[in-house]
């Protein structure tokens, strides 16, 4: 197996389950799980959207090295998956079981983003940018949203 340059391990609460989430909602592949008696100790998936191809492991967490985030809790973490469809990404994962945290919406021409938490208590983000969006247009609109108090 070839993981990708960048290879997260997301620690959660249940891996069986979130593993069979993250196949549900974003499309992931399941290419192994390694487990010690019940737990799930690793697993690679792998995520393809419209950038390419991501390799992530889904484990149980073991404190004290390393800790599920609470659902609903702050997380320390997000994860951004580029999507031909933004609407549909989000629409998918919220019928899968995620929670809304931010309906689909134009950012501005060109840039249409959505964020949800899945049950696991990760934060992920749903974009489609247009290939003439540049980081001058996004530092606009970074500008303009931070100007509005956010």
């Amino acid at each position: 197996m070839k993981n990708s340059a960048l290879h997260p391990n997301i620690a959660v609460s249940d891996a069986r389950a979130a593993i069979d989430f993250y196949e549900a909602a974003l499309g992931a592949e399941t290419l192994d799980v390694i487990t010690a008696g019940d737990a799930v100790i690793h697993s690679d998936l792998v995520l393809r959207s419209a950038a390419g191809e991501s390799t992530f492991t889904v484990a149980a967490a073991f404190p004290p090295d390393s800790a599920a985030p609470e659902p609903g809790a702050p997380t320390h973490a997000s994860f951004t998956i580029p999507v031909e469809d933004t609407d549909a990404a989000y629409a998918r994962a919220i019928a899968a079981g995620a929670s809304s945290l931010t309906e689909p919406a134009d950012w501005f021409e060109g840039f249409r983003q959505a964020a949800v938490r899945c049950p696991f208590g990760h934060r992920w983000y749903f974009v489609t940018v247009a290939d003439s969006v540049t980081p001058q247009d996004v530092q606009r609109a970074s500008d303009a949203w931070a100007a509005e108090g956010n």
